[in-house]
């Protein structure tokens, strides 16, 4: 059962933010309209607010999206594209959350999430290489931390604001001075 398909009527029995997750598979299908063939009155910003929003609400994550996360980065663009970070971000945002409350994955979503979330840390090494605003490679370092395991290091870069990295460092050195 490890994917579950956008057709499959166990959407319905998953949970999001707001109930039901029966509206998530038509968001998920939404990811893959290419943008030329997307209508003006459905941007998908829109899109990913609803996922956001759904799937990601204020630091708590849900079965379906667990679901999702192999739906998201199967969606990812071939092509280095400046919105990449969005797939990759929501992805390892979930896991990260996982992580953290201990949560276990739902029954038969393995192995395709795992595998998933090592696509999704592959992806955004290629990005890393490339010139990147400091949040998006601060992203992009989470996502690559959460694909080889490291939890804690993907909190950091995802808790600590690029602007505020500089004052983290210094707190940091300060403490290990003083305790000397």
């Amino acid at each position: 059962m490890a994917l579950i398909a956008l057709n499959d009527p166990r959407w319905a029995e998953l949970e999001h933010a707001y109930g039901s997750a029966d509206d998530i598979p038509e968001l998920l299908a939404n990811l893959s309209i290419p943008k030329g063939e997307r209508s003006e009155d459905d941007p998908i910003e829109d899109t990913w607010h609803e996922l956001w929003s759904s799937l990601c609400h204020q630091g708590d994550v849900y079965s379906a999206s667990f679901a999702a996360v192999p739906h998201i980065v199967n969606a990812l663009p071939v092509d280095a594209d400046s919105n990449d970070w969005q797939f990759i971000s929501l992805a390892q945002s979930i896991e990260t959350l996982r992580c953290h409350k201990g949560m276990e994955l739902p029954a038969g979503l393995e192995p395709e999430y795992s595998q998933a979330i090592q696509r999704m840390g592959k992806h955004a090494a290629m990005l890393v290489a490339t010139p990147q605003e400091a949040w998006r490679t601060s992203a992009l370092f989470a996502a690559i931390a959460i694909a080889h395991g490291h939890t804690p290091m993907a909190r950091l870069h995802t808790e600590i604001m690029s602007d505020e990295m500089d004052e983290a460092v210094n707190i940091f050195f300060a403490e290990a001075t003083r305790d000397k």
